[in-house]
């Protein structure tokens, strides 16, 4: 009797600690898979928290903030160096002051970086505002500088660099405002001295090479037109209409200023038959045009009679050539098919007769006089 109760207290003691043994490894592997499923979370947050900071590094670094915001880039570009390493270091099995970097040092490091990013994004809106014609005069003539002009405009880079190296250390607004004022200068004064090498100094050097003394109005003129040219530059440097107008007209200016200086230093260097040779050659050519266009004899006018009443005359004939033209639009507007086509052929052919008897005029005229 005594052993069947041994038997069957060893028997309970022996259910009773296995199924204590199995209840704790069923708690155990239950909090392993908790852990794991925690420690997936933990990898995934840092993993989403540093892939979204280096899409906006590279966003940024398309954006040029490199140029705008030189020294906070410089740090941002170093603080994402060490966060990607302890990125790679972090084990959610193994953080704290033995193991590897916790989760709060990385995800601050990630959060660094950000802030760092935010920085030059503020510097680079600040810059691109006080800076914005400079920068927009700068990207204009860039393209337009030779090599004449390069330590200008290296210059002008120059400072545009100190100017943001200062916003950067928090300069005053105020000191601001009077660089940006000096950088808008100098890039003006860029500008003017660009076109003034293509349209001002060819004319000027071409200007200085007239003889004043010896035909004054033309020189006088071609100086008017330079100051109209100085003043096109000066107050609308990139109108290239106003510009290309007003320099073809000093050109034509300076072309006529040459020729009348060859035809008075000519006269100037006849002798008195070769003079009256001279002024009877074009009497008499001025004479003969009147016969054959006008119909007139202008022999016994003036040579300035003649050349008032050849204008006065022929401007005449064309101002009523010109209604004829406008009578002939009129009507073909008018009319149309076979009796248009008719009207044109009759206003031909009387036209025809009239120059037909008009030439002979002329011609019979000529051949009397001679």
């Amino acid at each position: 009797m005594r052993i069947l109760k041994l038997t069957a207290t060893i028997l309970f003691i022996t259910l009773v600690t296995g199924c204590a043994s199995f209840e704790k490894s069923s708690s155990v592997a239950a909090d392993l898979q908790q852990d794991k499923i925690i420690n997936l979370a933990l990898n995934q947050r840092v993993q989403d928290a540093v892939t979204q900071v280096e899409q906006d590094y590279l966003q940024a670094k398309d954006e040029n903030f490199s140029y705008y915001a030189p020294r906070t880039w410089q740090s941002v570009e170093q603080d994402l160096v060490s966060t990607r390493k302890l990125v790679n270091r972090f084990d959610p099995n193994n953080q704290g002051f033995f193991g590897g970097p916790s989760e709060s040092s990385v995800l601050a490091s990630i959060a660094e970086v950000s802030v760092q990013l935010i920085q030059a994004q503020k510097i680079k809106h600040q810059v691109t505002t006080i800076l914005a014609q400079p920068l927009a005069d700068i990207e204009y003539l860039t393209p337009k500088v030779g090599k004449e002009w390069q330590r200008d405009l290296s210059n002008i880079n120059h400072n545009i660099i100190q100017f943001i190296n200062n916003i950067e250390k928090n300069r005053a607004v105020s000191r601001q405002q009077i660089d940006r004022d000096r950088i808008q200068k100098k890039v003006h004064d860029l500008e003017i001295n660009l076109v003034n090498a293509e349209y001002y100094s060819p004319l000027e050097k071409q200007f200085h090479q007239l003889n004043k003394q010896l035909i004054p109005q033309s020189y006088n003129e071609v100086f008017l037109g330079l100051q109209r040219l100085n003043n096109v530059i000066t107050t609308a440097p990139r109108d290239t209409t106003a510009l290309t107008d007003t320099a073809n007209w000093i050109k034509k200016d300076i072309q006529s200023a040459k020729h009348i200086a060859a035809d008075v230093n000519w006269i100037n260097n006849l002798d008195k038959n070769q003079r009256e040779e001279i002024v009877l050659h074009y009497r008499a050519t001025l004479e003969g045009l009147g016969l054959k266009f006008l119909n007139q004899d202008l022999s016994n006018l003036s040579y300035k009679a003649q050349v008032t009443t050849f204008e006065r005359e022929l401007s005449a004939q064309l101002a009523e050539f010109a209604t004829k033209e406008s009578d002939v639009a009129i009507i073909d507007d008018a009319i149309t098919g076979d009796a248009k086509n008719k009207i044109k052929n009759t206003l031909i052919e009387t036209s025809t007769e009239e120059e037909i008897a008009e030439t002979t005029q002329v011609t019979t005229h000529s051949i009397v006089n001679n």
